[in-house]
């Protein structure tokens, strides 16, 4: 049973797709996409592990942020901060209904889901992060003030100035519960150093990390994203227990 809609957050129109398993369990994952990205997911990702996901019980919710995607706004107007808030709302209004929640975020969607973690409305209340390739943005050097383009879309300097602000090691740290950390072994985006000092510190935390030999930062291969998908799906049920 699918639930597609729009809803009104910070005055903005938000697009998102609630999908609920043929037994409801109120079990429910939400998807933050990345940067440039929507709510399918690179090489449509989200659908195909939501897929999955249903066959376990588990209920999904994706959603395209503000200023992307179908949601309403430009894209040159994207906020992190903004990105944060609409995932924190989600999660909260999920958990005021009752349901169990986990965060999954993609890319820039995977450093938001971190942030929005430590939110006070969210402490101590997810179940379990999936995190596909976050970054941290600790390196951020560039003019906050300035406009930049990539592959089509303007965007604001602000946006990542506000992710580098965001503290994702100090966020990552106050998280208590369980964490399936996933990095491609060649991604183009991410350095190999920022890299290693989040699986460093995830693994100090005690958790396992997941490297996709010859991967890159998203649309992995078919056979190995399944592998993914099946990974996740062992920690998540182990968090819901």
């Amino acid at each position: 049973m699918k639930q597609v809609g729009f809803e009104k957050i910070n005055n903005k129109d938000v697009f998102n797709i609630l999908t609920e398993p043929e037994k409801k369990t109120n079990k429910l994952v939400v998807m933050s996409h990345g940067f440039r990205g929507t709510s399918i997911g690179p090489a449509r990702s989200f659908v195909d592990f939501e897929t999955e996901l249903l066959k376990e019980g588990f209920s999904v919710l994706r959603f395209d942020q503000p200023n992307g995607g179908n949601s309403e706004g430009e894209y040159v107007n994207s906020s992190f901060n903004e990105w944060v808030d609409t995932t924190t709302y989600f999660a909260k209004k999920y958990l005021d209904m009752d349901y169990k929640v986990a965060l999954l975020g993609q890319s820039m969607g995977a450093t938001v889901t971190v942030v929005a973690s430590a939110r006070a409305e969210l402490t101590d209340k997810i179940e379990c992060l999936i995190l596909w390739v976050p970054d941290p943005k600790s390196t951020f050097n560039k003019n906050p003030d300035q406009i930049y383009e990539e592959a089509g879309q303007k965007y604001p300097g602000t946006f990542w100035q506000e992710a580098s602000d965001s503290d994702f090691f100090s966020c990552l740290e106050k998280f208590k519960k369980n964490i399936h950390l996933v990095y491609g072994e060649r991604d183009k985006y991410i350095s190999e150093e920022l890299r290693n000092k989040v699986m460093d510190k995830v693994k100090k935390m005690g958790h396992e990390i997941m490297m996709l030999p010859g991967q890159d930062h998203g649309s992995w291969k078919f056979d190995v994203a399944q592998k993914v998908y099946q990974e996740g799906l062992i920690i998540l049920k182990n968090s819901f227990n």
